[in-house]
């Protein structure tokens, strides 16, 4: 697949990007209405919605660009620069992607592929600084090869993976509580901490914490992967 063409869509080039992706698919309109509407609930400090809906059932939903009804995510793949992917079985040809650590990792992008091998189209509305993002795509398009979309497997288990220092980071640290005290948690699904002397003692006994010192985000069809 040739390189995907990625604008930040507040410049003159996004929105012209976004018109032509709207023009091969109108709905996706619906989708960034409802992602950016989410958002501003997510109050700095606390989870974004869409990681909230992670822990409580591996999914997210949002509607779908070719229906309007609510449709879920599937599984993930998390990249070298902390970008997260994820894939909709009933959407396969479009992909969300949170990024941008310093942000905690809002929802953040929007890529429409392209069945007929022409470059995939995205934009970004959160953070301007696309680098990472734009570094993790094509290693993206390899793991969510075409062929397979139409055959993306079921969930089976999901990791929260946290690599800033909850110790250092009352930030961080608020947000692995946040989460321990969801009333629903599905399980599997485990927090991985980088920091390998992190104490996880204050998290719930009954919620896993896993310490995974600098190992990088296991990537594996039907896990989910995301970061806080």
């Amino acid at each position: 697949m040739a390189a995907a063409r990625i604008e930040h869509i507040d410049t003159p080039e996004g929105r012209a990007l976004w018109r032509e992706m709207l023009d091969i698919l109108p709905g996706l309109q619906a989708v960034l209405n409802f992602v950016t509407n989410r958002q501003p609930s997510s109050v700095s400090g606390k989870l974004f919605w869409y990681q909230t809906e992670l822990f409580e059932r591996w999914f997210f939903r949002i509607p779908s660009p070719h229906t309007a009804r609510m449709i879920h995510s599937a599984d993930s793949w998390t990249g070298r620069h902390q970008t997260t992917f994820f894939r909709f079985p009933d959407a396969p040809e479009m992909i969300l992607a949170s990024y941008g650590g310093s942000d905690r990792f809002p929802m953040g992008a929007l890529l429409l592929t392209s069945p007929s091998g022409s470059p995939a189209s995205g934009v970004a509305f959160s953070t301007r600084n696309l680098s990472g993002l734009t570094e993790d795509v094509p290693e993206m398009f390899q793991a969510f090869a075409p062929a397979d979309r139409h055959r993306i497997p079921v969930l089976s288990s999901a990791t929260a993976l946290v690599d800033a220092s909850p110790s250092e980071d009352p930030m961080t640290l608020g947000l692995m509580k946040e989460a321990s005290t969801l009333k629903s948690w599905r399980q599997p699904v485990a927090l991985a901490i980088r920091e390998e002397s992190f104490d996880p003692s204050p998290i719930q006994p009954d919620r896993p914490a896993t310490i995974e010192g600098s190992q990088p985000p296991a990537n594996q069809a039907g896990h989910v992967s995301f970061y806080l």
